[in-house]
């Protein structure tokens, strides 16, 4: 609320995620890591955030038809109205992924790779190109997995990666190392479903939420 009121131009503030059980499985851990978020302006935040009633009823909320990544998608609405989104160094929420098993994290990564193509189909235009670069970078190295002779690019892209969120996010190195290559890994589950979502697209198929959550 005090960000709030020294920011005026602000819709939405958002403080550091935990993983409430990060210790449970390397998939809770990577999820810790990766609520780890560079301090001060951005361009977009998570479900846990406060935003201003007059900024989210400006833009119109939620959009209903977004499955996935509907906060991001909002926030480009939020800064083409001239709003700010920021992220500060405050302890906010705590989650729980609930994930265990490899094919939880698969799921969860072709669900963004869904949402990263849907965000593009609606805002990837100049100059927003929202998506514009998580959409090249999966479609690349997505398909370079198959090609056993590219692989040691794929190491190389794993340490660029972890050596930003060392840099940036204070985060522990071989936290870091350990992300940069859960990000590598994801980006072939990702470049499926960005497929998906081309697909149903096409086939006029509206698709259901993506559940990746061990649900009791």
């Amino acid at each position: 609320m005090s960000a709030l009121a020294d920011k005026p131009n602000a819709a939405v503030v958002c403080g550091r995620r935990r993983e409430r059980f990060a210790g449970a499985s390397i998939y809770n851990t990577l999820c810790d890591i990766e609520w780890a978020t560079p301090i001060g302006q951005a361009k977009s935040c998570g479900g846990d955030m406060m935003i201003r009633t007059s900024a989210f009823q400006q833009v119109g909320g939620y959009n209903p038809d977004v499955i996935a990544g509907e906060e991001p998608e909002m926030c480009v609405r939020l800064r083409q109205a001239g709003w700010e989104i920021w992220r500060i160094d405050f302890e906010m929420t705590l989650h729980d992924a609930s994930m265990t098993r490899f094919n939880q994290w698969w799921k969860r990564n072709v669900r963004a790779g869904h949402a990263y193509a849907e965000g593009f189909d609606r805002h990837g235009q100049p100059p927003e190109l929202f998506r514009a670069k998580e959409v090249k970078s999966n479609r690349l190295w997505g398909t370079l997995w198959f090609i056993p002779l590219a692989w040691p690019l794929h190491t190389l892209l794993a340490a660029k990666i972890a050596y930003y969120r060392y840099s940036k996010t204070n985060t522990p190195l071989m936290s870091s190392l350990l992300y940069g290559i859960s990000v590598v890994l994801g980006k072939l589950p990702q470049m499926i479903g960005q497929r998906k979502y081309i697909n149903n697209k096409t086939s006029g198929v509206r698709e259901k939420i993506i559940e990746y959550k061990n649900v009791q």
